[in-house]
């Protein structure tokens, strides 16, 4: 049986006397494309920072690759992680090309400078469907759409296994969105990284994932492939969920 890339073994977290995640135990498989829904405040996110050590669990533990991230040196782990999130935070003071081999660099890998990073960032450039020639710009003269495209393509500079992904697509317009979901699936389809996808777009969520979790109130409410939540909610959140992405598809 293949060893989960990631697990959480009841995995709680409190804040100020507020708890957001209630012993969560979850097995992520390498190469799944999990997204993870619910209301603010369920835990959405903590979940992904106890992922890459930003936060540390009250009580039980996250493992990534089998090693319990408490133990990692947090530096070391987060090589192996990218983390793209909504709004990108691009250092405004530096090109494209710096901003995507950032972490490369402060993280001493081998063939990002000179000719060796540009050419590098040139091609993730062309993995999330920019062209390289904005390698020289700076994140002013970009679209939202093409800074959060730089985004993800600094995320996945340093070659990672796992993708965590916070709201990406929250900020930008429809039709953007879905040019940018389409992306992502392609370069998951292409190298078989592990996603973990924030997302409060119950249609998101069911187009995107190999898997999805629902959320409410720090717990597990269903966890299963998109077509068994659609046709075999777990519980009542769920259905609502269920029943206002066939409203939206309605609609549209």
């Amino acid at each position: 049986m293949t060893q989960p890339i990631i697990r959480f073994e009841g995995a709680s977290k409190s804040f100020g006397g507020q708890v957001v995640l209630q012993e969560l135990d979850l097995d992520v498989a390498p190469g799944e494309f999990l997204t993870i829904i619910g209301r603010s405040g369920c835990g959405k996110t903590t979940a992904l920072r106890l992922v890459n050590g930003l936060l540390a669990p009250d009580a039980g533990r996250v493992l990534v690759q089998g090693r319990d991230v408490a133990g990692c040196d947090p530096a070391v782990l987060r090589r192996g992680i990218g983390y793209a999130i909504q709004g990108v935070g691009l250092f405004p003071h530096m090109t494209v090309e710096k901003n995507i081999a950032y972490v490369p660099s402060i993280s001493g890998l081998d063939g990002w400078k000179g000719a060796e990073r540009r050419e590098k960032a040139a091609g993730l450039l062309k993995s999330v469907g920019l062209d390289p020639d904005l390698a020289g710009r700076y994140p002013r003269s970009l679209s939202g759409g093409q800074r959060q495209r730089v985004g993800i393509a600094r995320a996945l500079a340093a070659g990672p296994e796992i993708l965590l992904m916070d709201e990406p697509f929250g900020a930008v317009d429809e039709i953007t969105r879905g040019q940018l979901q389409d992306e992502i699936l392609r370069i998951h389809e292409r190298s078989g990284i592990t996603i973990l996808f924030v997302t409060h777009d119950i249609g998101e969520a069911l187009k995107l994932g190999t898997r999805t979790l629902v959320l409410e109130a720090g717990r597990i409410e269903q966890c299963a492939p998109p077509s068994q939540i659609l046709q075999a909610p777990a519980t009542a959140f769920v259905e609502q969920l269920v029943c206002r992405s066939r409203e939206f598809q309605m609609r549209a």
